[in-house]
């Protein structure tokens, strides 16, 4: 017997302002708002979003940053849109399912050690509703519910550039991920802890020629599995490298690149929590592209 189609109607309408204040002359406040009114596959959402950020150079080498903002999850066709994608230089848009309701609160700092060398820190947490269908006993009908979950984001990044044609570049990255064990969503986990720390150093030779690797250590640990069906504690930690290869065509006509993602095929236990934009690859991939520019 054929599967049975379902036809769904999605009705999104958005609507936005932003504005940015320089007053006094080392502060920029970044105002704003949107609303959102959502039809969507769960739930009829009707949602207001207040945008509020502030940079601050107390000195010339030095920019502090904070937001707070609120988004619902809209349904856009790959991912595009003309609103401003970020507030203070913190993103708004995850690849989140429909419909969820989040806050994202962050501090960062910016500082430029001399014309060569720079680095910074940023943190920021975000708390998220997520609606969920629910089919529990004894009835087991359908009904919508709303789980929460939390996320915790630290960065802190350095590139040098000890020379024109030489640079190369040191981060640390964390993700503390914990969902509701009564919905933990496509990823099947509890909590989630990453640690990444990739190590990248670039040539770039006045012909044209530009040379890349990447080395990235990523430790990784987490309670995996359903919540009702059992779930397991695991871990792993491993290496992986990437590669580029790359040709900038006379009168930065465009680009031709051979990259390769982990390079030496390594093998290892990882759950994405952007399979949408994966940054680390599970098998060997080896591609070319050309970019043209006119």
């Amino acid at each position: 017997m054929p599967p049975e189609e379902v036809d769904t109607d999605i009705d999104h309408t958005n609507f936005y302002a932003y504005a940015s204040v320089n007053y006094p002359q080392a502060f920029t406040w970044v105002l704003g708002a949107s609303g959102d009114f959502l039809d969507g596959s769960l739930e009829d959402t009707d949602q207001f979003n207040p945008k509020f950020g502030l940079i601050w150079t107390p000195f010339p080498a030095t920019t502090l940053r904070g937001a707070i903002f609120r988004t619902l999850q809209r349904t856009l066709i790959a991912s595009q849109t003309i609103e401003p994608t970020q507030v203070a230089g913190f993103n708004q848009f995850f690849d989140d399912a429909e419909g969820v309701d989040a806050w994202r609160y962050g501090i960062a700092a910016d500082q430029k050690f001399s014309s060569r060398l720079n680095g910074g820190v940023e943190l920021s947490m975000r708390d998220l509703e997520v609606p969920f269908e629910d089919f529990s006993p004894p009835l087991f009908l359908s009904e919508v519910k709303e789980a929460d979950w939390e996320e915790w984001l630290f960065r802190a990044y350095l590139y040098w550039t000890p020379q024109r044609w030489f640079a190369l570049s040191a981060e640390y990255q964390y993700e503390d991920l914990e969902r509701d064990s009564e919905f933990v969503g496509d990823g099947l986990f509890t909590d989630l802890k990453t640690h990444r720390v990739p190590l990248g150093i670039g040539f770039f030779h006045p012909t044209g020629i530009i040379a890349r690797l990447n080395a990235t250590y990523v430790y990784q640990d987490g309670n995996f599995g359903d919540p009702f069906s059992g779930v397991e504690s695991d871990d792993d930690r491993f290496w992986v490298m990437d590669a580029t290869m790359s040709y900038r065509l006379p009168n930065r006509y465009g680009l031709i690149s051979l990259e390769a993602k982990n390079l030496f095929d390594e093998a290892f236990k990882f759950q994405d929590t952007d399979p949408s934009n994966p940054r680390i690859i599970p098998e060997r991939m080896i591609f070319g592209r050309i970019t043209l520019s006119f």
